[in-house]
């Protein structure tokens, strides 16, 4: 019966299936945040969205440090049935009470030197709290995912995400308390899921000293600890743009290039729902003997989806930032495109990354992300003073684009698995004249391009999906789609 179990079919169903179930609870909730984007380029000023957000990627850099980055420990060993979840659990919530400890020391002592008071002004105390339930939030997400509980964590995405609009809306637009109320949206929402979490899930039956296990304490730590600085450099390649640009051009300037990232946005999210449900199924899949068959077709499938979503995203994008997009920050409709396209080697990059969390090669992880840190960094002080915000999307592009050749290379190492080379190329390059093409001048020439180069993107992959469709839908509902052959 076992055997049965473990079948591709029932692996591709169980994928499916997680998929479907954050999907439910990633879109409703992504739809949600869409509406905030209006909300938050109406009611504050370029200069107000530009502090927000450096504010924000500085608590992103906090919150692995202050975690050691044990959420992701808790989802490899959480999901892993070799290891005891009352001990997984426990670890990860010292873990992150002792930074938290640690960062309540620090931020008073460095708050009031000029160098940091540039970025955060007044905003240390907010700052603090915002990091505190932003990595407890994260651990305890990821906590209620590895006990399978993908319902709870996909309601909770939902619940989360109508509690920050609610907030927004009577901070920003009935009390219009700008920054403060942006955060402090956050800050409750998190701090309401929280609590919905423990008591949803009775996480509470999960902490226990007694069963504080020193030898799997020591091996989340070491899987996890050189996830830190891999995930900096991550951070410091997604955030340098905003922090080099705030120090070039300034505040104004950052707040444009803040919301040229919303739409690409929309495809990493999209991805995403994916990404949480392929982490799954590559940890709980790793004995299976089908792993490559499995990787191969997984791939393939999901090449599809991205250079359909890309290049749909691609051909809208100028429409949909004049109507979603305030006035005052429509310039960012210059940029996007370029984003657009870096936003699929992103996604690449974290499909790699998950082989990587398989095979407990953290530190290979280190290293990419080293690569990618580099690069962003030198093209945006080399470019920034000279090009301007171009710079910031240019050297985005260029990082993702060289660590997904290299992961991609690399991670053949560890997983053995078929890339689809001649598709990949063959739709990227369609892709990347979708980008070009949108900075024509003359209207008419434009759209016909796109709308040209949008077909053949989509002819080239419907077949994909109609062919997953088939694998993982029942025969009673394929009945009603003679379509899909």
């Amino acid at each position: 019966m076992s055997e049965q179990i473990q079948t591709p079919k029932s692996s591709y169903k169980k994928l499916f299936s997680n998929t479907i179930i954050f999907a439910i609870g990633q879109f409703s909730s992504k739809i949600l945040v869409l509406l905030l984007v209006p909300i938050y380029t109406y009611a504050m000023k370029e200069a107000e969205l530009g502090i927000t957000d450096v504010i924000i990627q500085i608590a992103n850099w906090l919150v692995p440090v202050v975690s050691l980055s044990v959420a992701e420990a808790i989802t490899r060993y959480g999901l892993d049935k070799e290891y005891d979840k009352t001990s997984v659990f426990t670890i990860g919530n010292i873990a992150n009470i002792c930074g938290l400890i640690l960062l309540g020391i620090i931020i008073p002592l460095v708050s009031g030197t000029s160098f940091v008071h540039k970025f955060i002004d007044n905003y240390s105390l907010l700052l603090y709290i915002y990091v505190a339930t932003s990595s407890l939030k994260l651990l305890y997400s990821y906590f209620v995912r590895a006990l399978d509980m993908v319902r709870l964590y996909a309601f909770c995405s939902i619940f989360t995400t109508f509690s920050t609009l609610i907030f927004t809306v009577l901070f920003l637009i009935v009390f219009k308390i700008g920054v403060t109320g942006y955060l402090l949206a956050i800050i409750i929402s998190d701090f309401a899921s929280i609590i919905f979490l423990i008591f949803a899930a009775k996480l509470w039956r999960f902490i226990n000293l007694k069963k504080l296990d020193k030898s799997l304490a020591k091996q989340m730590l070491n899987y996890c600890i050189p996830l830190i600085p891999a995930q900096l450099l991550w951070l410091i390649t997604n955030s340098s743009d905003s922090f080099l640009t705030t120090y070039y051009l300034g505040k104004a300037r950052n707040g444009i290039l803040s919301t040229s990232y919303k739409i690409p946005n929309i495809v990493s999210t999209i991805y995403m729902i994916f990404g949480m449900a392929w982490n799954m199924s590559a940890i709980t899949e790793k004995d299976s003997g089908e792993q490559e068959q499995f990787y191969t077709n997984v791939f393939d499938s999901n090449q599809s989806v991205l250079y359909i979503v890309s290049a749909f995203i691609l051909l809208l994008v100028t429409p949909i930032t004049n109507i979603w997009i305030g006035p005052s920050f429509r310039e960012s409709i210059n940029y996007a495109p370029i984003l657009i396209f870096a936003t699929i080697f992103t996604c690449y990059v974290t499909f790699f990354g998950t082989i990587y969390s398989v095979a407990q090669k953290s530190v290979r992880s280190l290293v990419t992300s080293f690569i990618a840190g580099v690069i962003n960094v030198l093209i945006n002080i080399t470019l920034i003073p000279v090009i301007g915000i171009y710079a910031a999307a240019i050297s985005t592009l260029a990082a993702y684009l060289t660590v997904f050749i290299i992961r991609a290379a690399d991670t053949q190492k560890y997983q053995h698995f078929d890339l689809g080379i001649k598709k990949l190329v063959t739709n990227c390059i369609l892709l990347a004249l979708m980008m070009l093409a949108n900075y024509i001048g003359r209207i008419y020439i434009k759209y016909t391009l796109l709308i040209i180069l949008f077909m053949i993107v989509f002819l080239l992959n419907y077949k994909c999906l109609f062919k997953v469709a088939k694998t993982v839908l029942p025969e009673k509902v394929l009945r009603f789609l003679p379509f899909i052959k």
